[in-house]
């Protein structure tokens, strides 16, 4: 059973590679590296760091007693684990980081880390819905498309209160939640946890900008959080390979085909995409888990 759950995400592996070898992606990628800007890059990785401050700020707010710095190292490891563990099971790295070091209960992250992960998706919509519109008035065949979005995400959302309401008195987490949300988060606080996701998203879409920029690629701002995003909603997909390889890229390529970009060269981008974006997350993984430990064995954490 254990080696079973593997086969799909190295079958999903395994496809992409056949398909990075298929469009010739190899022989185009290292023409990228070579040209590599790394000003740029290093603007990515400090938006990037920065990012996981603001997500930082958000559990601050839920979980006072935790310094900045700390969820700043905690949120540097648990993205990490987000990003290479298949099936989004690196969330389970949240409660358990908070229960080892700070001695807080997993019932209590879990609910607090679905929460979040609720404005989330409320802050991407808001900036994903910009940036359809804006890319819609550069390329008027892409109207429909920022109309369909809209209509797309007020139902969206409205099934999903719908939902809620019907099955928080049946399902206990979706109760915890609800209760969680009314009883220990005021409306102020609420106010603040989605402005912090709003700038969350914003700057890690500049990061990825200039991820962009750093490859020599012509995109806009934009463009870059357009086609971003397509890759960025296939880390919640129940089907997710090692690492995101294969699905990632296969989101960012839709994105850059309602652009007209062709495969190829889409494929190629994306590919190089996703590596800058993994090793940047690993880098600061590695600082993040560096400073834990280290606090730890000076007995900053006496859980």
């Amino acid at each position: 059973m254990k080696r079973s759950k593997y086969f799909v995400p190295v079958l999903i592996l395994v496809v992409f590679f056949f398909f990075l070898w298929r469009y010739g992606v190899f022989s185009r990628l290292p023409e990228i590296f070579e040209n590599l800007d790394l000003r740029f890059v290093a603007v990515s990785l400090i938006l990037y760091a920065l990012t996981y401050y603001f997500r930082a700020l958000r559990f601050s707010v839920i979980f006072s007693s935790i310094s900045v710095s700390d969820m700043m190292a905690v949120m540097s490891v648990h993205t990490f684990f987000n990003n290479v563990l298949p099936f989004r099971s690196g969330e389970a790295s949240f409660p358990i980081i908070l229960k080892k070091l700070f001695g807080v209960e997993v019932h209590a992250s879990s609910t607090a880390l679905l929460f979040v992960r609720f404005l989330d998706l409320l802050s991407l919509s808001a900036i994903f819905t910009v940036s359809v519109f804006a890319v819609a008035f550069q390329n008027k065949e892409l109207i429909w498309l920022s109309f369909l979005i809209v209509v797309l995400l007020f139902l969206g959302f409205w099934l999903v209160v719908k939902v809620l309401n019907r099955l928080k008195l049946r399902f206990s987490v979706i109760a915890a939640i609800v209760t969680f949300a009314s009883t220990f988060i005021s409306f102020r606080k609420i106010v603040r946890l989605f402005l912090y996701s709003l700038l969350t998203w914003f700057t890690k879409f500049a990061s990825f900008y200039f991820i962009i920029k750093g490859g020599d690629l012509n995109l806009s701002f934009f463009q870059t959080v357009f086609v971003s995003t397509f890759g960025e909603l296939t880390t919640i997909l129940p089907i997710h390979s090692f690492a995101g390889f294969g699905t990632y890229e296969a989101g960012m390529v839709g994105g850059f085909k309602l652009l007209g970009v062709n495969t190829s060269y889409a494929l190629t981008v994306a590919f190089y995409f996703h590596l800058i974006l993994l090793l940047m997350s690993g880098i600061l993984a590695a600082l993040g888990w560096i400073y834990l430990m280290r606090r730890r064995s000076k007995g900053f954490y006496e859980v």
